[in-house]
């Protein structure tokens, strides 16, 4: 590299940490070579999801403290991954490198909100009740970014966005390995007609209807606000703390100020700088795909979308198709889930959630979810459908019984786990949330129009589900019982 032939080893590091070269970026500097030859490589999706978390933790070094990942996420580090990646995901991949593999298994695609914290949150919550969870990527593809707002060109812009997507990537690392989690990358950032037709379909499904006001207010998260008033400028903290507050007192504003300097520190998500110290931020709240692009990704790789979002429910049961207007066949069952309280792993440490798949916990339940969407999916005609909703209805009571049992017995555990951070991050080990489990099954399933086509025209398949037969709400937002 033209970095190493400038700069001896025990010069002062290009990067402006006033350390040796040999003992900042020359190891980093040095692997360049060896990344960007695997990375080229032929691989599969999940050879490439590993390769990631392997680069991730090499040029980041993830398995340290957070505050020192925080300090040693140098703009040459950024760049240095995001060249891996550019490297890793040309636009020319082949779909087949994209698309994990057909299973027999439970798989549940991710379709709701892209922040860091709230992604592994509800990847927790659900890993106990699906085989596979698939998440699009946390990171943006080079390829598909402008030059002057480009992570290889411009890292300096992309510290905070980068910081959280390594948060993620250390968090998930666990799940990836174990193949419970898969990340996937958008089928348009490789197909721009795909992107736009889909988009299309979405406007003309929506119309003016695309957000309204409480959607907006619900995608804020009261989290996600006040980091970024962490980042304010200490002088915008106290303006906004007087005009909120009228008559507070100087101690309490600087009292308040030091604060928010304690919490850029020990935030794992937020840099200790103020947005006055550092270049314009690239940053965005993501909601995941649109719908029509998250249908055909259920379609192609044989999953059904689950969401923690209520305004991505409400939209996804739009396109729900009744076989007959006057019967919901399914409703017995869905009723039935919709009356029960069920338990999901909450804020916990990953080593010990994956423990808990691991050691098969409600094994019974995944299988009983897997059954039913073996029949689901097997387009069954009305009248047998009748039958099996009564039946899995019965069903449902037994393996609810046995799931408290697991339930119970993890809540044990949780009280022996001795708690390992993740590179540093997690600060003490969660529990259960407790919420419903809203379950959508159409009697023809969900679908939008002129979606099969796109498949067969753009994705080249010509084998597909027609329609995805099923779709799940978490929603933490109140007890039934």
């Amino acid at each position: 590299m033209l970095r190493m032939a400038r700069i001896g080893r025990n010069e002062i590091c290009y990067c402006g940490s006033g350390k040796k070269y040999k003992r900042c970026h020359l190891e980093i500097d040095e692997g360049a070579a060896d990344r960007r030859l695997v990375a080229r490589g032929p691989a599969t999706l999940r050879q490439k999801n590993l390769m990631i978390i392997a680069a991730a933790k090499e040029i980041f070094h993830l398995e340290r403290p957070w505050d020192q990942v925080k300090s040693g996420m140098t703009d040459a580090r950024i760049k240095a991954f995001y060249e891996f990646i550019a490297d890793l995901w040309p636009l020319t991949t082949p779909s087949s490198d994209r698309f994990p593999p057909p299973t027999s298994g439970l798989r549940a695609l991710y379709l709701g909100e892209n922040m860091p914290e709230v992604m592994v949150d509800s990847v927790f919550r659900f890993s106990l009740y699906a085989d596979q969870i698939i998440l699009p990527h946390p990171f943006d593809n080079p390829h598909r970014i402008r030059e002057e707002h480009n992570p290889i060109a411009h890292p300096e812009q992309w510290r905070l966005q980068t910081l959280r997507v390594g948060y993620q990537l250390a968090m998930l690392a666990p799940w990836i390995a174990a193949d419970i989690v898969v990340l996937m990358p958008e089928p348009g950032d490789f197909n721009p007609e795909l992107f736009f037709k889909t988009a299309e379909m979405a406007r003309a499904r929506l119309g003016d209807d695309f957000l309204a006001d409480e959607d907006i207010e619900e995608m804020a998260t009261t989290d996600a606000r006040i980091r970024e008033l962490y980042l304010l400028p200490d002088d915008h903290i106290a303006q906004k703390l007087r005009e909120i507050t009228p008559g507070i007192t100087n101690e309490k504003v600087a009292a308040v100020v030091r604060f928010a300097a304690l919490r850029r520190k020990h935030d794992p998500l937020l840099l200790d700088s103020t947005l006055d110290q550092l270049p314009g931020q690239m940053t965005s709240v993501k909601v995941g795909t649109n719908l029509e692009t998250a249908l055909l990704l259920c379609q192609t790789i044989g999953a059904f979308p689950y969401t923690n979002v209520k305004f991505r429910w409400k939209e996804i049961l739009s396109v729900g198709k009744e076989l007959d207007p006057n019967s919901q066949v399914w409703s017995p069952l869905t009723h039935a889930f919709q009356s029960l309280d069920f338990k999901f792993l909450n804020k916990l440490d990953s080593s010990f959630a994956v423990e808990m798949r691991n050691e098969g916990r409600l094994s019974g339940f995944r299988a009983f979810m897997r059954k039913l969407w073996d029949v689901v999916d097997g387009e069954p005609d009305l009248a047998k459908q009748e039958k099996l909703a009564l039946d899995f209805r019965d069903e449902l009571g037994s393996e609810y019984d046995k799931a408290k049992a697991d339930w119970d017995a993890i809540d044990r555990d949780l009280m022996k786990w001795a708690v390992p951070a993740i590179a540093g991050v997690v600060e003490s080990i969660g529990g259960f949330a407790t919420g419903h489990f809203n379950m959508a099954i159409p009697g023809a399933g969900f679908a939008v129009q002129g979606l099969n086509e796109l498949i067969q025209a753009h994705l080249k398949r010509q084998v597909f589900r027609k329609k995805t037969p099923m779709s799940v709400l978490i929603d933490l937002s109140e007890k039934r019982t």
